[in-house]
């Protein structure tokens, strides 16, 4: 690498290590419950919702079916019933209802019933779970919206049977990030995955919309967070390959978040790097991300001056 790349990057990182100045989020208790909390919900209606389209298709349900038991599970019926037995009834109820009546194909607008029964419980669910100060709180809401990222990338790479973790952000390659190489195609290996990362990433999308337009201060980071979930729509919709989708999220969207909405990058190094412990001390996740965005727009700077 050229020495005055080096020194660009170099430039960056050390800088960086003074952006982090949220001591509030040094140990962060009970925020990430909060988040996975919300995200929960609008997991749930992306299933359920697309259980909608399949009504009579045995195979798609089993599918989602099973992609509703990894977001509603005995545990998350046992926490609910300590803040609200009703609701811990009827929310595991209202789902297998939604599976049964979809299998039989009688009747569509059953389906629906079920599932508007189903989301105003879920509705319902969030306050109970989720304390006034958090659930008004715009890192926890952001924070919420990449852990449906999170969920929307790995139906992806399942979708595409992908060799690599598209969550983990070390294993994005570094090649082809300044955006002159053309996007590889990928083949879908399982249509319901692949239906089901754009439904979820759809729903990220809508939850940072809600998140920006209570947030109009921050709007040139918002701009560029939107534009950045609409290059990741056209691009899981194009069928792009795994390292193009990496690099929508984890270079053109997340760094931008974690800046704007000061998001606990502790957290978020639990996020990029699934495999490892989440680490005590947050400033070298930062650093990570930062050097990533740095590599971008040095790359970028390269190819424009020629050095």
């Amino acid at each position: 690498m050229n020495s005055k790349l080096i020194a660009i990057l170099l430039a960056g990182i050390i800088a960086s290590g003074l952006i982090y100045t949220h001591p509030a989020f040094a140990h962060n208790f009970g925020g990430d419950e909060s988040a996975t909390w919300i995200a929960k919900v609008a997991e749930i209606k992306t299933e359920a919702s697309i259980v909608a389209k399949h009504v009579g298709d045995n195979t798609a349900i089993d599918y989602y079916s099973g992609a509703l038991g990894e977001y509603w599970n005995a545990n998350d019926t046992t926490e609910m019933a300590e803040k609200n037995t009703l609701l811990a009834q009827e929310i595991p109820s209202a789902i297998n209802q939604t599976l049964a009546d979809a299998r039989t194909a009688v009747n569509q607008n059953a389906v629906n019933d079920d599932i508007t029964k189903l989301s105003g419980y879920l509705d319902e669910s969030v306050p109970v779970r989720v304390d006034k100060d958090k659930l008004n709180n715009s890192t926890i809401q952001a924070l919420a919206v990449t852990f449906v990222l999170k969920e929307a990338l790995e139906k992806y790479g399942d979708s595409i049977n992908s060799t690599t973790d598209l969550n983990d952000m070390s294993q994005m390659k570094m090649d082809n990030m300044s955006g002159s190489s053309m996007m590889m195609t990928s083949t879908i290996v399982d249509q319901n995955k692949y239906e089901n990362s754009i439904g979820l990433a759809s729903a990220a999308q809508i939850m940072f919309n809600n998140v920006a337009a209570k947030n109009p201060d921050k709007s040139d980071a918002n701009a560029k967070v939107s534009a950045a979930f609409t290059k990741l729509l056209q691009d899981l919709n194009g069928k792009a390959d795994g390292n193009t989708i990496m690099i929508d999220v984890h270079t053109n969207l997340h760094p931008v978040l974690i800046d704007a909405y000061a998001l606990p990058v502790n957290v978020m190094a639990g996020i990029h790097n699934p495999g490892s412990a989440v680490p005590e001390f947050p400033l070298p996740a930062l650093l990570i991300v930062i050097s990533i965005a740095g590599v971008i727009a040095a790359t970028r700077l390269k190819s424009r001056i020629g050095f």
